[in-house]
């Protein structure tokens, strides 16, 4: 199974979010036949990543229904079908392409599926400007680390620039950000000047997870 390499991550338990994804995408999105065929089986445990306006650059936990020639059948671990008390499942495209970052940070014709990071990074030495995963309504998303120990309480800021949102998130539930490219996992780099590439709006507008 692809990604064994790293270790489990331990993660919070959250109300489960009811959502039902669109059976198809926006026109433009970019599907292509990949160079390297993915080692999907069923049963793996893999993460979806989720472009849709209000939800930009979340990966959502999913697990391996059925394989077919381009496209995955998954359930997704923490979202359930708005129909029914079920968990959500849905065919997706096996080679969407995802859309370019905000900040230009991101691989390259990086996908919108890859294996489950497994790294458990909660001891790992995290400073201002580091790529980050912050877990959060359901789903691992994309930011950076604007302030360190907030008001000294060992949360962090980090600033989401796919939904252009600062919150405040516990340090336990912050991973180091990677891209799954050719079959290994690749360091994000970070961005030290995070602070003025961040409107203002943004900032002000920072509040702690705890209040959703």
């Amino acid at each position: 199974m692809a990604g064994k390499q790293i270790a489990t991550a331990k993660l919070p338990n959250y109300p489960k979010l009811k959502v039902k994804f669109p059976s198809s995408g926006p026109a433009g999105i970019q599907l292509v036949e990949s160079q390297h065929k993915l080692s999907f089986e069923a049963g793996d445990n893999i993460e979806v990543l989720c472009q849709d306006s209000g939800m930009r650059g979340c990966w959502f936990r999913c697990k391996i229904l059925r394989v077919s020639e381009k496209c995955l059948k998954v359930q997704y671990d923490d979202i359930l079908d708005c129909d029914g008390p079920e968990k959500l499942e849905e065919w997706i495209p096996s080679y969407r392409v995802a859309n370019p970052d905000k900040l230009g940070t991101r691989c390259t014709g990086r996908l919108t599926v890859r294996p489950r990071p497994l790294e458990d990074s909660s001891d790992c030495s995290i400073e201002v400007g580091a790529a980050v995963d912050a877990w959060w309504s359901d789903g691992w998303w994309e930011g950076f680390v604007v302030e360190y120990d907030v008001f000294g309480s060992g949360h962090l800021h980090i600033y989401f620039p796919g939904e252009n949102r600062t919150l405040e998130i516990e340090r336990k539930n912050v991973r180091i950000s990677r891209d799954w490219i050719d079959d290994k996992w690749v360091e994000v780099k970070g961005k030290k000047c995070i602070k003025s590439s961040i409107s203002s709006s943004s900032m002000c507008a920072s509040m702690s997870s705890s209040m959703f």
